[in-house]
């Protein structure tokens, strides 16, 4: 059941006194008690590692820490960084970088772990990518409305892509929470969503270099397959297996049709 928040349940801003939001970083910070706890409920993180992209102001900090075994939190802002280490002292393991350099390995270790955020805008695809490549758990993540469309776009779809190909082959997504542009502070352009995907039972040997090989397979759109992958000489026999023409384009296949392809190239 998807749950939609009104804007008459936004709460007084949290933003620290004499803070000035960086709109360069895509910084609108959550400021919903009904949100907040729609998205803590929704992530189903009770007693496991949990990682925090992008805690701002520590909107969902403090839920996650009294639900999670463990909780890091990777922030870009060093502002803010200040501010929650002191609010939240040792009891949060923080680390000042961008989300997409940190290493997320060695700061969540070799056992399962789970990933929530709101994510900017500006950089939802690349971060989802990122944390993809990594197969958490399960992933739970405030992203534009616009942008959740990429999650379940299909073949032919204008926005389908390696998010699409990405989130079908290995998770079970939903939108579970909307949440209007009123439930942030400063407000955004556009209303939000809370995508939840949760890890299904397809495996992956290297997910990381299966998203490096659909980055290439979606380089170039209007480009068929076996040009963006550069010819790749056993291609055409996999494809003639598929009862696929020699023309065929990424955006024309499903996922599992992609992954099946990535897997016999590379036997």
């Amino acid at each position: 059941m998807i749950k939609s928040m009104t804007n008459e349940y936004a709460a007084k801003s949290l933003v620290p006194e004499g803070f000035v939001p960086n709109k360069a970083l895509g910084q609108n910070f959550l400021a919903s008690e009904s949100v907040i706890g729609a998205i803590l409920d929704a992530a189903q993180i009770d007693g496991k590692r949990v990682l925090e992209v992008g805690p701002g102001t520590g909107a969902l900090t403090e839920g996650l820490l009294l639900r999670a075994s463990f909780l890091a939190a990777v922030e870009k802002d060093g502002r803010l960084c200040d501010y929650l280490a002191a609010k939240f002292g040792d009891r949060l393991s923080l680390l000042h970088a961008d989300v997409l350099d940190a290493d997320l390995p060695l700061l969540m270790g070799t056992e399962p772990w789970h990933a929530v955020g709101n994510l900017p805008y500006y950089a939802t695809t690349p971060i989802m990518l990122r944390l993809v490549s990594l197969l958490p758990a399960s992933m739970t993540l405030m992203v534009q409305r616009e942008a959740a469309d990429r999650f379940f776009a299909g073949p032919k779809d204008r926005v389908y892509g390696p998010v699409a190909v990405m989130t079908a082959c290995f998770y079970d997504a939903e939108v579970v929470v909307r949440a209007p542009r009123g439930c942030f502070s400063p407000p955004p352009e556009v209303d939000s969503v809370v995508v939840r995907l949760a890890r299904n039972s397809t495996q992956a040997s290297d997910a990381s270099a299966f998203l490096n090989w659909v980055r290439q397979a979606f380089s170039m759109r209007r480009k068929t397959l076996c040009n963006n992958l550069q010819r790749n000489p056993k291609l055409p026999d996999v494809l003639e297996t598929l009862r696929q023409p020699a023309d065929v384009r990424a955006e024309a296949l499903p996922p599992e049709t992609l992954l099946w392809i990535y897997e016999r190239l590379h036997d």
